[in-house]
């Protein structure tokens, strides 16, 4: 019968700390506004859609090239305008990691939305392209690397160049992307 007390309480303790935690998130929730938690429920999607492209990228999970279109379609339509749009007027708000830069540099932010747009559409059209393996035509090739990342390398034109790289590459090169405005344009949390 004892332990049949101990289990009940622990329950209850659980359950307590189970509704506090409910009802600060629920607390934090409504204190950010419409807009930021829209850009955080956009970049969270982003993120997961890349997350499974890089799976199949790394053979962690299993090419499926419906799936590999349905991420890359997600990261497409949820950057470019889409992307600028949400960071219109003031972006700095409650809740929110992003920089007062992207006002001050509005033009380098939409480029980079733009970018990552055209990446994310390269990749979406190379799944219609490949659509039973990720085979070498996917693959990067010896030479990709030094266009389009690092100092020395050649820069790309994502919006007229993606369509024509390996999808891996123009998949590094949207992961470059979005560390790139992160850094410029996202406040990091202390």
């Amino acid at each position: 019968m004892r332990v049949n007390v101990n289990v009940t309480r622990m329950a209850a303790l659980m359950l307590s700390i189970a509704a506090f935690v409910m009802v600060i998130s629920d607390a934090t929730a409504q204190s950010v506004p419409p807009n930021v938690a829209r850009r955080q429920h956009d970049m969270k999607a982003m993120a997961d859609a890349a997350k499974s492209i890089n799976a199949m990228f790394k053979g962690t999970s299993p090419y499926d090239s419906k799936l590999f279109k349905a991420a890359a379609e997600t990261i497409r339509s949820q950057s470019g305008t889409a992307l600028s749009t949400l960071f219109e007027g003031s972006v700095t708000a409650a809740g929110s990691k992003a920089s007062s830069n992207i006002e001050i540099e509005r033009q380098e932010f939409d480029k980079l939305a733009l970018d990552l747009g055209a990446y994310a559409a390269a990749l979406s059209g190379a799944a219609d392209r490949n659509p039973d393996t990720l085979g070498p035509g996917m693959r990067m090739h010896s030479g990709d690397a030094v266009i389009g990342g690092g100092p020395l390398a050649k820069r790309v034109d994502a919006t007229r160049d993606a369509t024509s790289m390996a999808a891996e590459h123009a998949f590094h090169l949207m992961l470059q992307t979005c560390t790139s405005c992160h850094a410029k344009f996202r406040v990091e949390s202390k």
